[in-house]
């Protein structure tokens, strides 16, 4: 085993870090057996991200993921095994591209890699960042883990996926800055329509990985500091709203923004906490998110449709945490206002918001996190989604939810057992017919693959 941190690596590492600390600290008083799951998580991510070769790196990613697997499974067993098979898949074509792409024995340096599996690391990757299609996990596992293991989820653990991004890709990609505008819309589109707190969280989580995924596909250094950048600001941001939701589920028993009453009243601190969250995830001036936007926009100076994708998944974040705002903090949907108060949030979940707030208001206010210029066009998009929100409330009222990914996934479970069970009445114990159909296969999926790998190097 080798390592070899630089300072991508060394970011990443305190990040972790703090977001750990953070994280145990918001869990409140925790058994010995409990303080080991966010523990070896922090040490398996560190050491993930100073690895100095690819095998290295996704033998201590899946390590990582395991130990969250035990802190979602504090809640929700079933869902921690839904976030298990999902990552080891990502994990296993990892393995396999990597595999591939080995040479005499050795496994690939941590960086860019040969153009034959660069597809497959795209996909690998894909998965664990929730890339168009493959962010089926990203929602369920968010809305139903805990807080504490939600805030590391997105304000960490998806962002390894956006690290091996940033190895990989070193130009220009059309088709990956597409897809980071796709994400950017669709999570946009999506989040303003959830009535439970974590999974419109989740989906602003989907649209605000877009927007680090188009950075990074311009090849340029600007786009890569911009999308680290961005990486900083919104596992703050995001660490810190999901620690508001928990909060809300603390003091009324619900997710749910429909059954949420006016907590300002009595939990006014925590208001201001998420306040604080969502003008650096809205992009505002005087906040890290304001500069790290900024600097995106300046990064795609010239690729109009791409910008035009971002502002507008910039309203649609705005409508998110307006709706997650008044439902949860100001104005309850119904019948809440009655109720009284079931529960208070601890003293130690509002010393870990309170040092997040602190972290956050000190980027904000240091020269490097000044907003630049182009910054400001983020209030444009803030300004719309609240205006859309006060003068057309209804559709973004808390009630049923939009169907997604996720949900066709057991239609796919269904459509795959049948397929098998068809394949099973074709065994002919034919050796012949065995490995024409093997060269078949393998045929049509190399030739899929170098036509993917030509497009993506586009």
């Amino acid at each position: 085993m080798s390592f070899n941190p630089d300072v991508l690596s060394l970011v990443m590492v305190f990040l972790a870090i703090f977001m750990t600390f953070c994280s145990s600290l918001y869990g409140g008083r925790r058994t010995l057996p409990r303080l080991v799951a966010p523990c070896a998580f922090c040490l398996c991510a560190c050491l993930a991200s100073i690895a100095d070769d690819w095998l290295l790196f996704i033998v201590f990613l899946e390590l990582s993921s395991i130990a969250l697997v035990f802190m979602v499974g504090e809640k929700d067993r079933d869902t921690a095994r839904y976030y298990l098979y999902t990552q080891l898949a990502g994990g296993g074509i990892l393995l396999v591209a990597t595999a591939l792409g080995s040479v005499r024995g050795f496994s690939i340096p941590m960086g860019p890699v040969p153009e034959g599996v660069f597809p497959l690391f795209v996909l690998g990757l894909g998965v664990k960042a929730a890339l168009p299609g493959l962010h089926f996990w990203l929602p369920k596992t968010h809305s139903q883990a805990p807080a504490e293991a939600s805030a590391l989820l997105s304000g960490y653990a998806v962002k390894m996926g956006i690290y091996g991004l940033f190895r990989i890709v070193l130009s220009s990609s059309t088709v990956l800055m597409s897809l980071g505008a796709l994400m950017a819309i669709w999570g946009a589109v999506m989040g303003p329509f959830q009535s439970d707190a974590k999974r419109l969280l989740a989906y602003s989580t989907l649209s605000q990985l877009g927007f680090m995924v188009a950075a990074i596909s311009t090849g340029t250094e600007l786009g890569r500091i911009a999308a680290l950048a961005h990486l900083i600001s919104h596992a703050l941001a995001k660490g810190l709203l999901f620690f508001s939701a928990g909060g809300l589920e603390k003091i009324w028993g619900t997710r749910d923004l429909a059954l949420t009453g006016p907590t300002f009243r009595s939990h006014r601190w925590m208001f201001f906490a998420f306040l604080i969250g969502a003008l650096s995830m809205a992009g505002l001036p005087l906040s890290p998110g304001a500069w790290s936007k900024g600097l995106i926009k300046l990064s795609l100076e010239g690729h109009d449709l791409i910008l035009l994708a971002l502002t507008l998944s910039g309203v649609g974040t705005s409508l998110s945490l307006c709706k997650m705002g008044y439902y949860g903090f100001l104005k309850p949907f119904y019948g809440a206002e009655k109720r009284s108060i079931p529960g208070v949030v601890p003293l130690c979940s509002g010393f870990s918001m309170a040092l997040m707030c602190l972290a956050i208001l000190s980027l904000g206010a240091l020269p490097p996190f000044r907003p630049v210029g182009s910054s400001l066009s983020s209030v444009l998009p803030a300004m719309v989604g609240l205006s859309l929100f006060v003068l057309i409330p209804v559709p973004f009222r808390p009630l049923s939810r939009p169907k997604d990914v996720e949900d066709m996934v057991p239609c796919l479970g269904d459509l795959f057992s049948r397929f098998v069970s068809s394949v099973r009445k074709l065994h002919s114990g034919n050796l012949v017919a065995y490995l024409f159909t093997l060269v078949t296969v393998a045929f049509v999926v190399l030739n899929f693959l170098q036509n993917a790998m030509k497009t993506l190097r586009r």
